[in-house]
């Protein structure tokens, strides 16, 4: 019985760590509170395209042609959180807001076979691999009026510029609401690197510290 509990505390776990991190910022200015905000499809042109994705490998220029708007789209779903958010054409330029855009550098679905190898997958085994690069432009009206409160004049217009990485790491087959398991890893991924960008930008995206009760104990 311990052994039993032991390993599913120990699946829990592993399955727990997939996810999606900002592992690198370029630009950070403090910018909050947008009116709105404006999401281009993510550039695919030079995706590193690989691992198992749904159709094969004859449907897959296709999912990579696609995979901009996919995540776009889950972008959008997070972002309208914030503030009223749509997703916008290539050569559509909005007028007021905040403009997102960016590159997705790796897809990797990895293998549902490799995920499929072992309960507790401590090697990684098929993981699944995403490194988006996100870009977050002010339009419209300037963010501030001190000089040296963000230093946007090194990149013009930009609030924000990150990295994001991730993946299902050692999640293996067993999956969850992070991780695909069995199943396809893009929206997984996606949805997590979405989950990320709001988490980032906001002040207090799970408003903890909210009381249910006015008395100070």
């Amino acid at each position: 019985m311990n052994r039993l509990l032991l390993a599913l505390s120990a699946s829990l776990f592993l399955t727990g760590c997939a996810g999606v991190r900002v592992v690198d910022t370029q630009v950070a200015s403090g910018a909050v509170n947008p009116r709105s905000i404006y999401i281009r499809p993510f550039e695919v042109a030079a995706t590193e395209y690989k691992g198992h994705h749904r159709g094969g490998k004859g449907e897959r220029p296709i999912r990579q042609s696609l995979a901009g708007r996919q995540f776009a789209d889950a972008l959008k779903e997070e972002m309208e959180k914030m503030a009223p958010a749509m997703v916008i054409e290539p050569d559509e330029v909005p007028t007021e807001g905040w403009l997102v855009e960016g590159s997705l550098d790796i897809v990797d679905g990895g293998s549902r076979l490799g995920r499929a190898v072992v309960p507790l997958n401590k090697a990684g085994l098929g993981r699944s691999k995403v490194l988006i690069h996100v870009r977050i432009s002010q339009v419209g009206t300037h963010v501030s009026s001190d000089k040296d409160s963000s230093k946007l004049g090194q990149k013009g217009s930009v609030i924000y510029e990150f990295d994001l990485a991730g993946g299902s790491r050692g999640s293996g087959h067993h999956g969850s609401i992070y991780a695909p398991g069995l199943g396809e890893a893009e929206p997984f991924d996606f949805r997590n690197a979405a989950e990320r960008v709001l988490s980032a930008l906001s002040t207090d995206p799970h408003h903890y510290g909210i009381r249910d009760s006015p008395t100070i104990r």
